[in-house]
């Protein structure tokens, strides 16, 4: 009996012990995901005293990594955790994009229709904007937080009606439907269409309509009255490298555009409620997750999301920023790959280039290492130059001694390093650069972003 009691406990000894080899070798590959991941954010925000992020990357449905970062509060030294809420900037605009294809679902409004069909005082000088073109970025609207003075007034509290009318004397920029130019306006429009069709503020009709039939606990208008011990702070770098308490301003003004706060959590929770077909009807959310054809440019812009395909996926996401948080996120159907990024913080590294990394990790196809070399003065002189993607956006290529820099209209001066004699990177940026040169001279300068090529001409 004793004999047959030992040899049940061997059997099962081992029984046990295949089960932990069996475990260990099916989570041995998740755990070296999980610690490549965790190695890609420390790079970009390697300190623990400052502004940091929460981070989130999901495969098949599961959570791979699910971490803060740094503080949330730098005065007082609370960390950040994963479960805080930061302001999400302008991925928003899916939400008030979502909020307005409910409206379509129901009946209320449709597609073509002009958005002063809704909005009757508001002047779209003579065309014809349709809610299509206001939610594709098409109209030509002007971008009223693009205005010389815009800054100088974002702490007053204005109705929508009196934020969009600060662009009033602004002429269209092009036909609508003819262009894509993303413009803030046109978020603030559609979300004055959801108030007024459907009879409630845009708070209100964000938590009867979104969050509270999907269990989005965490996401509603941001308010600075109603901040918790779970809202991480915002802070803004100044150039002396300090960090400080984010300027104020109010919500009134990024209102549907870009005025919400949610979680990493809730942020993966809303897109899987979006791809199960729980939010809208899937072909209505088609719509949305396809680029639109403007008449005469391309564009890689949906219904509130960027679109653009990549060995055969779709990068379905957005990114955003308002004073003292920046945001992204990215859904990868074909891989089933979620990220999200919230930080609160504006300054040191940008999070849509972390978020690219993790996702390229999460989907199997880690971005290479790069590796400078350094090159002469006389070498770095040819590249000297104005280059334009167009006639409205321009890159200035400079030298400082033996340093090249990259400036882009609006944009802070990046430095590029070289890996190949006519090819350079910065690791600001997701954009490679690399120059065709005729008799010592650049001619023109390729920009290769996601596997796409844009082409920039000198024209100095």
């Amino acid at each position: 009996m004793i004999q047959r009691m030992v040899s049940a406990a061997i059997v099962l000894v081992e029984i046990i012990s295949l089960s932990l080899v069996s475990s260990a070798r099916a989570e041995g590959p998740a755990l070296l995901l999980k610690q490549r991941l965790d190695r890609l954010v420390l790079d970009c925000y390697p300190s623990a005293t400052e502004p940091g992020t929460a981070v989130l990357v999901m495969v098949d449905g599961k959570p791979v990594l699910r971490k803060g970062y740094g503080v949330a509060d730098v005065e007082k030294g609370v960390k950040v955790t994963p479960d805080m809420i930061f302001r999400i900037a302008s991925i928003t605009k899916q939400f008030t994009a979502v909020a307005v294809l409910q409206l379509v679902q129901a009946g209320k409004v449709s597609l073509t229709d002009p958005i002063t069909k809704y909005v009757p005082d508001f002047d779209t000088q003579g065309k014809t904007i349709t809610i299509e073109n206001l939610l594709t970025h098409t109209s030509g609207l002007f971008n009223v937080t693009a205005l010389d003075d815009f800054l100088s007034q974002i702490t007053r509290d204005l109705k929508p009606i009196e934020v969009v009318n600060l662009i009033a004397d602004k002429p269209l920029e092009f036909e609508p439907g003819s262009q894509f130019k993303y413009s803030n306006t046109n978020y603030i429009l559609l979300g004055m269409l959801i108030e007024r069709v459907s009879g409630r503020t845009y708070a209100e009709n964000l938590e009867s309509s979104i969050a509270k039939p999907l269990g989005l606990a965490d996401t509603r208008y941001s308010r600075d009255d109603a901040l918790t011990p779970r809202h991480a702070r915002g802070y803004d770098r100044e150039s002396s490298g300090q960090w400080v308490r984010m300027k104020p301003i109010s919500m009134t003004q990024p209102f549907a555009a870009g005025a919400i706060e949610s979680s990493i959590d809730d942020l993966a929770k809303w897109t899987q409620a979006l791809a199960d077909g729980k939010a809208v009807d899937s072909k209505l959310l088609e719509r949305a997750w396809t680029p639109y054809r403007p008449t005469e440019r391309p564009s890689d812009y949906g219904y509130g999301w960027f679109i653009r395909t990549e060995s055969g996926e779709r990068w379905i996401g957005h990114n955003g920023g308002i004073n003292g948080f920046q945001s992204a996120a990215v859904w990868i159907p074909e891989k089933k790959v979620f990220v999200a990024i919230l930080r609160n913080g504006m300054g040191g590294g940008a999070p849509e280039i972390l978020l690219r990394r993790l996702a390229l990790e999460a989907v199997g196809r880690p971005e290479p290492e790069r590796v400078a070399i350094t090159l002469p003065a006389e070498t770095l002189d040819r590249y000297i130059g104005v280059y334009a993607l167009s006639p409205e956006v321009k890159f200035t290529i400079s030298r400082q001694g033996e340093r090249l820099f990259a400036e882009a209209p609006n944009k802070s001066k990046v430095e590029l390093f070289a890996e190949a004699e006519d090819k350079f990177f910065s690791p600001e940026s997701d954009v490679l650069f690399s120059f065709s040169v005729e008799h010592e001279k650049a001619t023109q300068m390729t920009l290769r972003r996601a596997g796409r090529d844009s082409l920039a001409k000198r024209v100095d």
